[in-house]
């Protein structure tokens, strides 16, 4: 491995076994259940879920820079946008904005709502905001698991202005998105375990996320060339897909990540680098083919929930 890597896991308050940020290899530093993390290249982001906050840390200590909340409940998502900070906050769905300068976060100077629920009475019972993805020309989307919805923003000047959604089928539960170089948008469905394909906004394919019968609630997803890889929580598998030449997925193989309830994986040394949250677990794969195989490596660490590679 020559890849360093910031392990993000969940800490005493979201019920995890976790230290906080991991670096590896390195040191640790304690902080409150930092689920999602993100990077500029100079300076390390982080989620603090349980707390409902987001923290900002030096790249090469770790140490706290600063921390501010987000004004919502249990954010799980973020991502650096033209200066600011954008948080997704689950429990509440709604979106906060922070300005950021020289790694510090800014206290939030917007926070948007969303409003609504879905089929699922136990999973979508108002909005939950579960992914921020930045898009071309100022664009943003939220991907909201509770509505079956992205919901499209233009951004500028630190404010989230509304322009548009994409209905997905009812009971998809979205909860985060690959976008593929062509346009092409793959969501990953955690309630109905499906990769819905999205080709000019509309829905263009619905291909099962997983071959494994059972429940099963998919998580993960990210491109490779040709290749399109979904976690799916539960079977405890990664879901190898080619993508033909209209850009449909193709199930090829379905692995075993090794542990139990891949949260996350990330595409690493041209391999895949897994976070089995409740086995507190890292697995470690090649790619052969674009089928994941695996390399007999394990780390143990408590309840990873996010995998960034340095």
């Amino acid at each position: 491995m020559t890849t360093r890597l910031v392990i993000g896991s969940y800490t005493s308050d979201m019920k995890g076994t976790g230290a906080g940020l991991s670096v590896i290899p390195g040191e640790h530093v304690v902080s409150p259940s930092p689920s999602y993390v993100a990077t500029d290249g100079s300076y390390l982001y982080a989620v603090n879920e349980g707390t409902g906050e987001v923290s900002s840390y030096a790249l090469d200590t770790l140490e706290v820079l600063s921390t501010q909340s987000t004004g919502g409940q249990w954010p799980c998502h973020l991502a650096l946008i033209d200066g600011y900070l954008l948080a997704a906050n689950y429990g509440s769905g709604s979106v906060s904005v922070h300005p950021v300068a020289d790694g510090r976060i800014g206290a939030r100077t917007s926070l948007v709502q969303h409003s609504g629920t879905g089929p699922n009475p136990e999973r979508q019972d108002g909005p939950h905001a579960h992914q921020v993805v930045p898009g071309p020309d100022g664009q943003v989307t939220v991907v909201d698991l509770g509505l079956d919805r992205l919901v499209h923003y233009t951004f500028a000047d630190g404010t989230l202005t509304r322009v548009g959604e994409t209905p997905l089928p009812p009971g998809t539960g979205p909860r985060h998105v690959a976008v593929h170089p062509s346009g092409r948008w793959y969501v990953a469905g955690e309630l109905n375990s499906t990769v819905v394909t999205l080709a000019g906004g509309d829905v263009a394919a619905i291909t099962p996320a997983t071959a494994v019968d059972g429940p099963n609630q998919a998580s993960a997803i990210a491109l490779a060339g040709d290749h399109l890889y979904v976690a799916n929580r539960g079977p405890d598998t990664i879901t190898a897909f080619h993508l033909d030449a209209d850009g449909v997925p193709e199930p090829i193989a379905e692995v075993p990540t090794g542990g139990h309830w891949p949260r996350d994986f990330a595409l690493v040394d041209d391999g895949l680098v897994v976070a089995n949250e409740r086995s507190n677990t890292l697995t470690w794969f090649t790619l052969k083919d674009g089928v994941p195989v695996p390399t007999g490596r394990t780390v143990e660490i408590g309840s990873p929930t996010s995998v960034l590679p340095l």
